[in-house]
């Protein structure tokens, strides 16, 4: 008897009135918009450190001080979020497709957004539990380190923000909304997309030690089976801002304790 990889849901199309790009022109679209993003990131955070005083003059430790620091963060994170929208935008209008098609913006059904906060639900223990067995911190270090420098420097809504709205919304959109469809058609597949797709989204977290970096694509990996089954990238960043809501305030807890 033999067994064989479940189905991927494949519950009607998954972009309304338009095709998506295929594998390649998908890649360079992806690309286009990571470096437009790394562009943005590196503008704002220069505008920011030398507001802050970092000048020329300022050493090297200063500067890396204040490139940490949660102000920093949170600015570069909100300002660079316009840029990679642009071009994922962008290519869906020269795919003759309407950008909230393209990308599924639609509301999720209520079974759907249960079924994926029962899911986080799970995961987010298991988590926790494996970092605990580990040896590891529940939540990174350089999360801590930043909230952190926000409560210190009065900048928590600030940073709340930038991990709660900004940073949801700009991955969810480039990795579920835009990369997903395109790679599905492709011989990988709606699988295979999933997992490429996990795997680009959990390299881009470096500051993280490598076992985060796993947890965030097994994540990923959910997100992207949530995303095909509800046709709905809106969804995945609700979930994702809830996740990064649920590690903020674990940080806030854990931290307030500690004092």
């Amino acid at each position: 008897m033999t067994t064989s990889i479940p189905p991927y849901p494949s519950p009607g199309p998954q972009i309304s009135g338009c095709v998506p790009w295929g594998f390649w022109a998908t890649t360079a679209f992806g690309l286009a918009a990571i470096a437009a993003w790394l562009a943005a990131q590196l503008v704002s955070a220069f505008l920011v450190l030398s507001a802050l005083g970092a000048g020329a003059g300022a050493s090297d430790f200063e500067i890396a001080t204040l490139a940490s620091h949660a102000l920093t963060i949170a600015i570069t994170t909100i300002l660079a979020m316009p840029a990679p929208i642009a071009v994922i935008a962008m290519a869906a209008r020269f795919a003759h497709c309407s950008v909230a098609d393209y990308l599924a913006l639609s509301l999720p059904k209520r079974a759907d957004l249960m079924i994926g906060i029962l899911l986080i639900v799970i995961l987010l223990p298991l988590g926790d539990l494996a970092s605990w067995l580990s040896g590891r911190d529940l939540v990174p270090p350089a999360v801590v380190e930043a909230y952190r420098s926000a409560r210190a420097s009065g900048t928590l809504v600030l940073l709340a923000v930038a991990l709660i709205v900004a940073a949801p919304l700009m991955e969810e959109l480039l990795f579920r909304g835009f990369i997903l469809p395109g790679y599905a058609r492709s011989p990988f597949g709606p699988w295979g997309a999933t997992v490429l797709t996990s795997a680009g989204w959990a390299v881009m977290h470096v500051q993280y030690e490598t076992f985060y970096i796993v947890q965030i694509f097994v994540l990923g990996c959910v997100f992207g089976w949530l995303r095909w089954r509800s046709r709905s990238t809106l969804l995945t960043v609700i979930l994702h801002a809830i996740v990064n809501a649920a590690a903020l305030a674990q940080v806030a807890i854990l931290s307030e304790r500690a004092v």
